[in-house]
């Protein structure tokens, strides 16, 4: 694993985060298991020899906060200057995404019921099973995030990225976001997600109707929106006016589950999280963190389409058992030898399900 790392990084592939001198750099190190923080790298060659010669990177990050002295090792020491706003979207927090299976280690055995112990005493490791479908509805929200961020909070430089596991993160880089508070910064959140929304004052309701007005704004424009394209928006005349555009106020709650987004709060109120590399190997899954243009056919895109490497990977199964890995369903058994393509044979080892036995046929992409 540290040669098929280091190969990829030594490709110079990774994303330079603007102001890199004030950030601070973190990894998880592949050698101990180490999470090194309060790093600082003016220079991007700089960090290259470093994870290529001294600690191989599982996880790379730098701050979202840009700080005066970045390498101090207490966070009052650092400096603070400011912030990008951030938004995480996980796909494991829709409906029938949060499948799990739990696998006992000394058995290689595979039970799709939650265990307290395995047969042999061992306590079992739990892995979550996430088809694309899953994927594609975090994007979807990504997308409906952004029209947020720029049609209702003014904000435009925005980028978003496939986290290179189950979801996609966000960075807003306006001048005007550096600078928000984490007061400010739940106020965001809390608006995107409807947390606190008080309805009976955005949507006043008049004989169990809501009625709308042209032109509308923000939560009640994204609302006007869907109910038309439902088809549930009514014509009413009411106190003489004619033709008012109204929902059934039963309706409401419904259409605000849609227009509502899952957001994980925490992620954005935070002025000091740690934000991946673009480009970086995400090895919790093996594949890459990749920035995503908003106008691109998801439908054209699966998760080997996320993978830095191709060709093949011989590994030793550990488990024994029907999985479904990354959309390709494999049929295992303990200490068999399997020649698999090589996104899907990382995938196997990062959860420690197979170990690499031959990785002479693997390559970077180029």
């Amino acid at each position: 694993m540290k040669r098929i790392i280091r190969d990829y990084y030594g490709r110079r592939t990774l994303e330079e985060p603007s102001d890199l001198h004030k950030r601070e750099i973190a990894l998880e190190s592949l050698e101990d298991g180490s999470y090194i923080r309060h790093l600082s790298f003016p220079y991007m060659h700089l960090l290259y020899e470093y994870i290529t010669n001294v600690k191989t990177p599982l996880h790379l990050y730098y701050s979202s906060a840009l700080y005066g002295v970045p390498d101090a090792d207490k966070m009052e020491n650092k400096m603070w200057e400011g912030s990008e706003l951030l938004f995480d979207i996980d796909a494991d927090k829709y409906q029938g995404c949060d499948q799990k299976i739990w696998v006992c280690s000394l058995s290689g055995e595979i039970y799709s019921a939650e265990l307290d112990k395995c047969p042999k005493g061992e306590k079992p490791v739990e892995y979550s099973l996430l088809p694309w479908d899953c994927i594609k509805k975090a994007w979807i929200d990504a997308l409906r995030l952004v029209d947020i961020l720029r049609e209702e909070l003014g904000y435009s430089r925005i980028k978003v990225y496939f986290s290179g596991n189950r979801g996609f993160h966000v960075k807003v880089q306006d001048q005007d976001a550096l600078v928000l508070t984490r007061e400010a910064r739940r106020a965001i959140a809390d608006y995107i997600s409807c947390d606190g929304l008080k309805i009976e004052k955005v949507f006043p309701t008049y004989r169990d109707m809501v009625i709308f007005s042209r032109p509308e704004h923000g939560l009640r424009k994204r609302v006007h929106e869907l109910a038309t394209n439902l088809g549930l928006i009514q014509k009413k005349e009411i106190r003489g006016v004619k033709d008012l555009e109204v929902l059934p106020v039963d309706k409401l709650a419904d259409l605000l589950r849609d227009v509502c987004l899952q957001i994980d709060k925490a992620v954005t109120m935070d002025t000091s999280r740690l934000s991946r590399f673009g480009n970086s190997l995400n090895m919790k899954a093996g594949l890459k963190v990749t920035e995503m243009s908003i106008n691109v056919d998801i439908d054209e895109y699966n998760y080997s389409s996320f993978s830095p490497f191709r060709g093949f990977i011989k590994v030793k199964s550990l488990i024994t058992g029907n999985l479904d890995v990354l959309g390709t369903q494999l049929n295992l058994a303990r200490g068999n030898i399997y020649r698999l393509e090589s996104y899907i044979a990382i995938y196997l080892v990062v959860k420690t399900l197979a170990l690499p036995i031959d990785v002479s046929e693997l390559e970077v992409k180029p």
